[in-house]
C-alpha cells in the first residue's frame, strides 16, 4: 500500500525539479578609478632657529632664546597651530677654510593654518628675526582629502554601474547586481601632500605661496552579475 504512494511523490519530486528554469548568469569583472581635483585649503611652514659657537652650551643657550621668541610670536596669531620639531647639537670640525672648531645647534618650528594671509605675516615676522625657511608651501587638510576621496569613490562606483549596464546591452543580456564591489582605502588615514614649496633665508618681506589644486583619486573594482533578458 505504501510503495505506490511513494512512487507518485518520487515522479512529483522530479517533474518540479525538471520544471524550475535554470538561471544562467555571467560574471563581468569591472574596474574604474575617477580623480577630483580640489584647491588646497592649509598652509604649512617649517622654519629653523639656528647657532653656531665655540662652547655648544651657548650655541644651545642662543637657539633656545631664538624659538622662545619664535613660540611667543606665534601663539599670538589666532589659527595658527603651532608646534616644535627636531633639535640637535653637532660638532663642527676644522676645515682648510676654517681652522676653528665649532658647534651647530638647531630647532625646527611646525606652523599650520588655513588663513594663508596671517600665517604668511607671521612667517615674514620670523624671518625678519633671523629663523630660515625649510619649506613652506599649501597642502590638503585631512579633512578636505577625506571629502575628496569621498567623492571621487562615489564617481567611481557610478561608473561601474554605467560600464556595466552597457556591457550588459551589448552582449543582449540585463544587469542583474554587484557580486562584490572592492574599495581602496588611499583616505582612510589621509597623507599631507605638499604643493608647493620654497626655501628663503631671513628677510623683512612675508613670502609669497601660491596655491596649485589638488587630483585625488579613487578606484572602485566589482564583479557585476549579468542575467538574460
Amino acid at each position: 500500500m505504501l510503495r505506490p504512494t511513494a512512487m507518485a511523490a518520487g515522479l512529483l519530486g522530479a517533474t518540479m525539479l525538471c520544471a524550475s528554469p535554470a538561471h544562467a548568469e555571467t560574471l563581468l569583472h569591472l574596474a574604474d578609478t575617477e580623480t577630483v581635483i580640489v584647491a588646497p585649503d592649509e598652509l604649512t611652514a617649517s622654519l629653523r632657529a639656528e647657532a653656531s659657537s665655540a662652547d655648544p652650551a651657548d650655541a644651545q643657550q642662543r637657539v633656545n632664546a631664538a624659538m622662545a621668541d619664535a613660540l611667543a610670536h606665534a601663539h599670538k596669531v589666532a589659527g595658527v597651530t603651532v608646534g616644535t620639531g627636531a633639535y640637535a647639537v653637532w660638532h663642527v670640525g676644522p676645515t682648510p677654510q676654517d681652522s676653528s672648531e665649532r658647534w651647530q645647534a638647531s630647532q625646527s618650528l611646525e606652523l599650520t593654518s588655513h588663513d594663508s594671509a596671517a600665517l604668511l605675516t607671521l612667517v615674514g615676522t620670523l624671518q625678519h628675526n633671523g629663523l630660515a625657511i625649510g619649506g613652506l608651501g599649501w597642502r590638503l587638510s585631512r579633512d578636505a582629502e577625506r571629502k575628496a576621496h569621498d567623492e571621487a569613490t562615489r564617481q567611481a562606483i557610478a561608473a561601474l554601474r554605467g560600464k556595466a549596464q552597457a556591457a550588459a546591452g551589448l552582449l543582449d543580456l540585463r544587469f542583474g547586481s554587484f557580486k562584490e564591489v572592492r574599495l581602496d582605502s588611499a583616505a582612510q588615514v589621509p597623507t599631507p601632500r605638499f604643493v608647493g614649496a620654497m626655501t628663503a633665508m631671513a628677510a623683512p618681506a612675508p613670502p609669497n605661496a601660491v596655491a596649485t589644486d589638488v587630483p585625488v583619486s579613487a578606484t572602485a573594482e566589482a564583479d557585476a552579475i549579468l542575467l538574460p533578458k
